[in-house]
């Protein structure tokens, strides 16, 4: 289809490219300022392990130390990185969830590892909000039982405070941004599923207007041709005699062509002698 045609089709079919510009002009507006905005604001923070429990020396040198409980068990883990997945997943748990909600956290916030320091031992929290103060505000909730589940977990086997890992602010929270990728995105789907809807409904109608104008006739049932009936064999039929030919009649060219030829004396005598007589 060239351009020239597809300007008369929406020419010809133009109250309904209209209505469908209208709802999907209704549906990027609702998105532009009907849905709430979402805010974002970003903090990182870095697990450092206590220091090693006492050795025999220095318990010897101060018997006070053999008292210390030293067994925290995510000590002995090979990885620390570890430790940022399980918190990560306990603040992120439906149960925690639905506690900082009732607290005014936003539903949408987000505890990772991330590898942009160290070998996966940052978290990475991102707090989200319809508002900036919404946003600050859950990113507060959030550090704050990150803190408190690290706590406790490491407390299941009654170690002493100074032989728990800590978690250290490195970046401080950003100011709340809007997000703007979000709705972009949004709105360049609703309107690509506008043009998508149009462009079939189009072809829907111009395929009735061709069915009602040039209407289908039913198709003949076909007949399959009767097989050829073989026919008898006749007798060959014996040929007639053939006349023969009739002898050629000689003309006088011919004779003259066979007869001596006569001198004028001879003819002149001839022509005499036919007078006389």
């Amino acid at each position: 289809m060239d351009l020239l045609a597809l300007f008369t089709t929406l020419r010809r079919h133009k109250m309904l490219v209209l209505v469908v510009l209208l709802l999907t002009a209704a549906a990027d507006a609702y998105i532009a300022f009907g849905i709430p905005p979402q805010y974002e604001s970003k903090a990182q923070y870095v697990l450092i392990n206590p220091p090693s429990p006492p050795t025999d020396s220095q318990i010897a040198r101060d018997p006070k130390l053999a008292d210390v409980n030293t067994n925290n068990p995510f000590l002995r883990l090979p990885n620390p990185s570890v430790v940022v997945d399980v918190v990560a997943q306990r603040v992120s748990g439906d149960n925690v969830r639905r506690e900082l909600i009732a607290q005014g956290a936003d539903e949408d916030y987000l505890v990772a590892s991330t590898n942009a320091i160290g070998s996966g031992t940052v978290i990475d929290i991102t707090g989200t909000g319809t508002s900036a103060a919404q946003a600050s505000r859950t990113l507060e909730l959030v550090s704050e039982r990150i803190k408190a589940e690290l706590y406790a977990m490491q407390k299941v086997d009654g170690a002493d405070d100074e032989y728990l890992i800590q978690a250290l602010l490195i970046n401080p929270p950003t100011d709340p941004l809007r997000k703007v990728t979000s709705t972009i995105r949004s709105l360049i789907g609703v309107t690509a599923a506008g043009a998508v809807l149009l462009f079939a409904l189009l072809s829907i109608t111009e395929a009735l207007r061709v069915r009602r104008v040039q209407p289908i006739s039913p198709a003949a049932p076909s007949r399959a041709p009767a097989p050829a009936q073989p026919q008898p064999m006749q007798p060959a039929r014996p040929m007639p005699p053939m006349p023969p030919n009739p002898p050629g009649r000689a003309n006088e060219n011919d004779l003259t062509m066979l007869l001596p030829k006569r001198t004028e004396e001879e003819i002149a005598r001839a022509r005499g002698q036919r007078r006389r007589n």
